[in-house]
């Protein structure tokens, strides 16, 4: 089975390593949000049928936490030139602040039934994603621009040859 190109791992590191870094980004989601939450407002603040402010405010940090995590797994060579930046986090803060909440105050049926039954109509909705994604996404951007610049050229060429497959550079990047 072929993995897309895109979708495939940076090279010269194992599975266990790729592994981590999934764990790695789980658990900087899950200290963000539940961090946050605690620190500000106590964790029965992110329980069913609360005021949703205080789980947005929570959702930020994990925003920051799991693209920041993944940025700098990016950086480090570990995890994946495209899933690093897109895909991993975005499956995170979906999943991480999702499973906490059922996890710590059981699971909530009607509501999920509510907001994914009429999810065109729900602006609160694109609201939620909007604060679990943005802030990460920005954050990753300023991560990886500031990287990059402060290597130059001739480090970043070498970092591309280093870590990324020899398809991928093919396909991506310019040489």
């Amino acid at each position: 089975m072929n993995v897309p190109l895109g979708l495939a791992p940076f090279a010269g590191q194992s599975r266990g390593e790729h592994a981590l870094v999934l764990v790695g980004g789980a658990l900087a989601c899950l200290v963000g949000y539940a961090g946050a939450a605690a620190a500000f407002f106590g964790l029965a603040a992110l329980g069913h049928g609360e005021p949703v402010g205080p789980q947005r405010i929570a959702g930020v940090f994990a925003s920051l936490a799991c693209w920041g995590f993944y940025a700098l797994a990016f950086v480090r060579g570990k995890g994946g030139p495209v899933t690093d930046v897109l895909a991993y986090p975005l499956a995170t803060v979906t999943l991480v602040p999702f499973a906490f909440r059922w996890t710590l105050f059981g699971p909530a049926w009607d509501a999920l039934a509510d907001r994914f039954g009429f999810f065109l109509f729900q602006p609160a909705l694109f609201v939620d994603a909007a604060a679990h994604v943005v802030p990460g996404v920005v954050l990753c951007a300023g991560i990886l621009t500031a990287w990059a610049s402060l290597l130059g050229e001739e480090a970043v060429t070498a970092w591309q040859r280093e870590h990324l497959s020899e398809p991928f550079r093919e396909a991506f990047v310019e040489e």
